[in-house]
């Protein structure tokens, strides 16, 4: 066949399919358009288009005819795209396409993908139906069947109410064969909608409500009813009732109506006092805070005394009791537009409408004696006393949280203003720029330790055998950008609290490894140096990990490094301390126990632990000329025992040419403090060792 021949015979067929059938056929593109090459009269008659506008409009286009309708386009698009990606040859969609009159048709669309290609696309065939008619058949009968479940009526509205006619077996099955409904009667047997609607339907127009019956086994039944008139006897209107089934869902949702009150409870009220939860409170505080000129209010943060004591020794019940009975003391107390809570454990929060501080102290006085009126008749007096801080709110833009925090802050202050059961301290400028310099210093922590703004001193340590330093401990000092030179009691406990302590302590680690590296390159003499490691990194099991990891970097010998770990750790918990020490040998590194005799040691705990070296407390040597008698005997013994334990002895915070001649006398190993050198910086320690002028 010649090309000529081919081409003529492609016309033909073209032709033949576009004019011979009553439908609309065309021939598209697989481009991304969706161009259209070819279609017959009826593709153009169905969407409402003469040819020539369709082509103006549109450019021959079907995704600028689907410009208003983006989703059926994709949808459409989506449909061949997988018909093309899963090689098949015929697709099939149904959707809907808008008119020119503005209404949307339903198409059903049968294409056909030939091997035909035009400028590299793929040709395909569209016929496509409009079956609108059909779809709207089915729609409607999809909504008449779910919102048709299975009862129906039939009713004759009277004007003395409602008269059956018939109903389904169903709805006999569930409510019998009862005919008659009196108006007069329809308010007491859940039929309280049907008895407000009569008049609506008695006029004959529609109307939808519920009902809740009793079925024939006495249950109720929710029933969602449509009504609609379907004809007249005389002037009495006849009405086919739809019911629709809704008992589940009702009570499904008079459940969950349950479930949220039991919810809203549970989020807003404090399980052991009954009353408000701090969550409650604070919603009920802002608004009252908001409502009323600034000044009118404190908040004022309380805290119960020993309460630690009550649980231990008459148990949890007892001490919820107790909790219980102080909240409604406090609520008792309240005036209006005043509200309390239990934030946590022993801790509650007052909103007082108060303004002088006399008279806020005197409040809580009476509060704290309300709360101990109990032992007005006890042999026996338990006196329940309280700590308060109270922060006055003027500025109320503040947000709840930070004035809780501010009341908080006062009542660990110290700085106790009055006396009796309450003891109670108010929120001033010193503790508000204390607050400030706390910020300052959180906001510029992490900086200065990048900019290397840390710095490493070393306080030697002093052996009196040999009289020559024999090693020291790692202490940091902050040169700040702008509060300047920072010792360690300015910003380590607040380090301490917001735990980036963790990245001082690995940091002075890593410093004190460096400078022993550099000392072993130059052939300097190596000495043990003790590093602190706060109580903060023993929360995490794996805390030796990064210590260890930094001794590896730089190829130091775990030995020459000395951990310090605090009294206090051990007495919070002494069988974890025990495994914290095994876990340091087993790093290779050694142990000891700082600040001893400063707090809760004891000689019975020294003999559970595997410590290398005992710190005493400088509050050993308290008598600095060394003339107390019952002083030095307690100091030798100690000394005495430790050597006898097979543990080294550090005596800190001497800074006394007698206290050193009376430690020559004893066992002691090193002495540290003042006599020998205060914490001095790496250059100024290593000119200390040359010299050795002590």
């Amino acid at each position: 066949m010649t090309k000529k021949a081919e081409v003529l015979s492609e016309a033909i067929e073209n032709q033949y399919l576009t004019e011979s059938l009553h439908t609309s056929v065309s021939k598209h593109m697989l481009d991304e358009h969706f161009t259209l090459v070819a279609a017959n009269a009826r593709y153009y008659e169905m969407f409402g288009y003469e040819q020539e506008e369709y082509e103006r409009l549109f450019q021959n286009r079907p995704d600028l005819y689907y410009a208003q309708d983006p989703a059926e386009w994709n949808e459409l698009k989506q449909v061949v795209i997988h018909t093309v990606v899963q090689q098949k040859k015929r697709y099939t969609y149904i959707g809907r396409m808008r008119h020119r009159s503005g209404r949307k048709i339903w198409i059903r669309l049968v294409g056909t993908l030939i091997d035909e290609y035009v400028d590299g696309f793929q040709l395909a065939y569209s016929v496509m139906m409009d079956i609108t008619d059909m779809m709207q058949d089915r729609i409607e009968k999809d909504i008449m069947q779910s919102n048709f479940p299975g009862l129906i009526a039939k009713y004759k509205i009277t004007g003395k109410g409602y008269e059956l006619i018939e109903g389904n077996q169903r709805f006999q099955d569930m409510f019998g064969n009862e005919l008659v409904f009196p108006r007069d009667q329809l308010g007491n047997n859940g039929l309280e909608a049907a008895y407000e609607q009569h008049a609506v339907l008695y006029q004959g127009k529609s109307c939808s409500f519920t009902i809740s019956p009793q079925d024939t086994t006495g249950s109720i039944r929710y029933l969602n009813v449509n009504a609609e008139c379907i004809d007249w006897i005389g002037e009495e209107p006849i009405y086919l009732f739809l019911y629709n089934d809704v008992t589940n869902l009702i009570n499904q949702r008079m459940q969950l109506e349950e479930y949220n009150r039991a919810m809203h409870k549970l989020a807003y009220t404090d399980e052991v006092t009954a009353g408000y939860n701090r969550r409650r409170f604070e919603q009920i505080a802002e608004d009252a805070i908001a409502s009323f000129p600034a000044g009118t209010f404190v908040l004022v943060w309380m805290n119960l005394q020993k309460f630690k004591l009550i649980n231990e020794t008459e148990g949890v019940e007892a001490g919820d009791n107790t909790l219980k009975y102080i909240y409604q003391q406090i609520v008792n107390n309240l005036k209006q537009d005043e509200y309390a809570a239990r934030l946590f454990s022993d801790n509650f929060i007052i909103l007082l409408k108060e303004e002088s501080n006399a008279r806020i102290e005197g409040r809580l006085q009476e509060i704290a004696a309300s709360i101990n009126a109990f032992n007005t008749h006890r042999e026996y007096k338990y006196y329940l006393t309280f700590t308060a801080g109270v922060y006055h709110i003027y500025d109320t833009a503040l947000s709840i949280t930070s004035m809780e925090d501010r009341a908080h802050t006062a009542r660990k202050s110290g700085q106790s203003y009055s006396s009796g059961l309450c003891f109670c301290n108010f929120y001033t400028n010193e503790i508000q720029k204390k607050l400030q310099q706390e910020k300052d210093i959180e906001n510029t922590m992490r900086e200065s330790l990048q900019r290397q703004e840390f710095e490493v001193y070393l306080q030697p340590k002093y052996s009196l055998r040999d009289k020559q330093i024999y090693g020291a401990e790692a202490l940091i000092r902050w040169h700040h950008p702008v509060l300047g030179f920072l010792s360690p009691m300015e910003f380590i406990p607040l380090f301490e609290k917001n735990g980036f302590i963790v990245n001082l302590d690995l940091f002075v680690f890593e410093q004190v490894c460096r400078l022993l590296k550099q000392w072993k390159a130059a052939h300097k003499r190596l000495f043990p140096i003790s590093v602190n490691m706060s109580r903060v990194h023993l929360m995490k099991p794996d805390f030796l990990d990064d210590y260890i990891a930094i001794i590896n970097r730089y190829q130091i010998p775990a030995s020459l490094l000395e951990i310090e770990l605090t009294e206090t750790m051990v007495f919070e918990n002494p069988k974890a301390f025990h495994s914290i020490i095994q876990k340091i040998h087993e790093a290779g590194f050694t142990c000891s126990m700082d600040d001893f005799g400063s707090g809760y040691s004891s000689l019975n705990m020294l003999k559970d632990l595997e410590l290398d070296t005992v710190k005493l407390d400088g509050a050993f040597f308290s008598s600095r000329g060394m003339d107390n008698p019952k002083e030095n005997i307690v100091v030798k013994s100690m000394l005495d025992l430790t050597k006898k334990l097979d543990m080294a002895t550090v005596a800190e915070g001497i800074e006394t040419d007698k206290q050193m001649d009376f430690l020559r006398l004893t066992s002691c190993d090193l002495v540290q403090g003042y006599v020998i050198s205060k914490p001095v910086p790496v250059r100024e320690f290593e000119m200390l060792v040359s010299s050795q002028k002590i």
